[in-house]
């Protein structure tokens, strides 16, 4: 008989090492591959387009790193490759939180994540599950062996399908001054570094 598994409350995590490819996700720990040298080429392009059109004292454009905290009891965090948050929003949830809080409980205004061959992040279903469970506005993933650009808005409590494409422009909804040629991150990947 197997001894059932403790999940990890928010309270639990804090006593834990930091380990910068984990995810916790409906209590349980994910330990994830890194991603790849050429998906970090394209999130890097992405980040810097998205920067250019972004007024800084507004919105924030954050590569993968944070915490996005879902869920407190079991602890769910995940963390997006990168994601657009206004300033206002990170304030708030600051101040709900305090200062300590290791993950960020504020919905951004945009998730993106660049799918792999590993499926390093698990199940996708499972991945916009959560990002419904804040009421994430959009998120976008992308997969560039494909190549193709899918969005996922928020509707009706969970994340619809609304555009797929493999090139063109994309205009994040809650960000309309902002246009992404599409095209331009699959030539980041395929050109690493000498893309940029």
């Amino acid at each position: 008989m197997s001894t059932p598994t403790k999940l990890i409350s928010y309270e639990d995590s804090l006593t834990m090492p930091e380990n910068r490819l984990e995810e916790i996700v409906h209590g349980e720990s994910r330990i994830m591959p890194p991603a790849t040298t050429f998906h970090a080429f394209l999130l890097l392009k992405l980040g810097r387009i998205l920067e250019s059109q972004l007024d800084a004292r507004d919105c924030a454009v954050l590569p993968a790193g944070a915490g996005l905290g879902i869920e407190r009891n079991p602890l769910t965090y995940r963390i997006p490759d990168l994601s657009v948050f206004r300033i206002d929003a990170l304030r708030q949830g600051q101040e709900a939180n305090g200062d300590m809080d290791p993950y960020l409980w504020a919905v951004p205004e945009l998730i993106v994540e660049c799918l792999s061959p590993s499926n390093r992040k698990g199940a996708v279903a499972e991945l916009l599950a959560d990002y419904a469970r804040i009421d994430t506005p959009e998120a976008w993933l992308l997969d560039p062996k494909l190549p193709r650009f899918s969005s996922y808005r928020y509707e009706s409590g969970e994340m619809r399908l609304w555009r797929t494409a493999a090139s063109g422009l994309a205009t994040p909804l809650l960000l309309p001054g902002v246009t992404v040629e599409v095209a331009e991150l699959w030539a980041a990947f395929k050109k690493g570094a000498l893309g940029l």
